[in-house]
């Protein structure tokens, strides 16, 4: 008999955002130069799915008077229908938006779907583009779920989890609300989110963004040199983290600038990964929470005081119980108030709530050691980001791979055309440069 799960009320909220606004998506890419066998494939996404069950689930059908949503995971998961499609039928961004832009129907299908597009990959290989609804994946998920697939594809067993997914949901009632300390932690954090966001950060500066639907991508690969500087001329407490937001929002004034917009303060969202150490970069779910590194003016007069007013807020958002504090927030609205209400809750992010979302978002997956791969001796281009919406319309992603940084992005056609959303890339890489500079300088005083 297939087993049942409640959202928790991470799940829940990135739901109702998914049905309120843009789907949210993650994008998880591999340009590869070798050949997608359809059939092996197909088994080895029915094999991933035993070690990840949330890749098989489905949403069981609620009404609005329903007090919870729940998962149904399949006692025997069946394997994905992969989407084969002929780069030279189809042009890359149509197929994007249509596996990217598509909202997942949850009662119906599975939390995942995998396309090979024929010869778009590397020296005349396939490209792979797996989609992952945000309800069942966070980033790490999605590479999680990923991981296993092109290990049972090429005869190999995945790696296992140290905990189930029952065992891994188990740490989000301990961080719930348990006791009155708990619901007070969880309204101090409301009341903080909401004096932090008395004014709306600043946009982005449109360019070339038209009146159409859909969503564009672009990338950014730091060189090695660069990156082994990144890395190394960094004072104490500066993470590399820091100096990517910190570039951040020096780009994002310096774009609104040159293009006469007036900034104030900017924004940028950074998931927070609830995970505990011990599993810290496994488990396919949705276990990142959403915090937001602000600026404003004064903040950005100095790089040097920008880059210290960023990793005091970051060091204080990667506090485990200043995260959980968020989401012990959620996790107050009392069981017996149907969905049909909570499910309004994002519509307060319209008008004036606007007020609560970001300029931008950045998505740091970190180090990754092995990306997956097509073959044993096949070459891999990796290409991921997080969703984005009219709320915050360019999302970015970032990881470290073969000793690189690599940035990717997904925007709203509404925001920029091609030339000019690899135009903001090219500011951002230029600031990267400038404060890498900064900070080698520093580390010789």
């Amino acid at each position: 008999m297939p087993e049942t799960m409640p959202f928790t009320p991470l799940e829940e909220m990135t739901h109702h955002l998914d049905e309120t606004f843009q789907p949210w998506n993650m994008q998880g890419e591999i340009e590869s130069t070798g050949t997608v066998d359809i059939e092996r494939l197909e088994a080895a996404t029915a094999t991933a799915m035993e070690y990840h069950p949330l890749a098989s689930a489905r949403r069981r059908p609620s009404t609005l008077t329903d007090t919870r949503y729940e998962w149904i995971l399949p006692d025997d998961p069946e394997p994905l229908d992969v989407i084969e499609v002929d780069s030279d039928e189809v042009p890359l961004e149509e197929v994007r938006n249509r596996i990217y832009g598509e909202r997942f129907d949850l009662t119906e299908e599975a939390p995942v779907r995998i396309c090979i597009y024929r010869g778009g990959g590397l020296d005349g290989g396939d490209r792979v583009l797996q989609s992952t609804s945000h309800v069942a994946g966070d980033g790490l998920g999605t590479l999680r779920y990923s991981q296993a697939v092109w290990e049972a594809y090429k005869g190999n067993d995945p790696m296992r989890d140290p905990v189930t997914l029952q065992e891994s949901r188990s740490f989000l009632q301990d961080i719930g609300v348990n006791r009155i300390a708990d619901a007070v932690e969880g309204i101090d954090s409301l009341a903080r989110r909401a004096r932090e966001s008395i004014t709306r950060p600043t946009g982005l500066a449109r360019d070339g963004g038209r009146d159409v639907d859909g969503w564009g991508y672009t990338r950014l690969d730091l060189s090695q040199e660069l990156t082994t500087r990144l890395v190394r001329d960094r004072p104490d407490g500066i993470s590399v983290n820091d100096v990517l937001l910190s570039a951040l929002h020096l780009a994002m004034a310096d774009w609104n600038d040159r293009h006469g917009k007036v900034t104030g303060r900017l924004s940028v969202m950074m998931p927070v990964n609830l995970r505990p150490q011990e599993w810290f970069h496994q488990v396919m779910a949705m276990y990142s929470m959403f915090e937001s590194v602000r600026s404003g003016r004064g903040d950005r007069r100095d790089a040097a005081d920008l880059l210290e007013h960023v990793a005091w807020q970051t060091t204080r958002i990667k506090e485990r119980d200043r995260a959980a504090a968020l989401y012990k927030a959620l996790a107050m609205l009392p069981d017996e108030i149907p969905i049909g209400l909570r499910q309004e809750l994002p519509e307060l992010l319209r008008g004036p709530g606007m007020r609560l979302t970001d300029t931008i978002i950045l998505t740091n997956l970190g180090n990754i050691p092995t990306y997956p791969s097509v073959g044993t001796d096949t070459e891999e281009r990796p290409f991921f980001t997080p969703p984005s919406w009219e709320g915050t319309p360019v999302g970015l992603g970032v990881a470290s791979l073969d000793g690189r940084v690599r940035i990717f992005g997904r925007y709203l056609r509404t925001q920029f055309d091609q030339d000019g959303a690899d135009r903001f890339m090219s500011t951002y890489a230029t600031h990267i440069e400038q404060l890498v500079e900064r900070l080698a300088a520093m580390e010789e005083l």
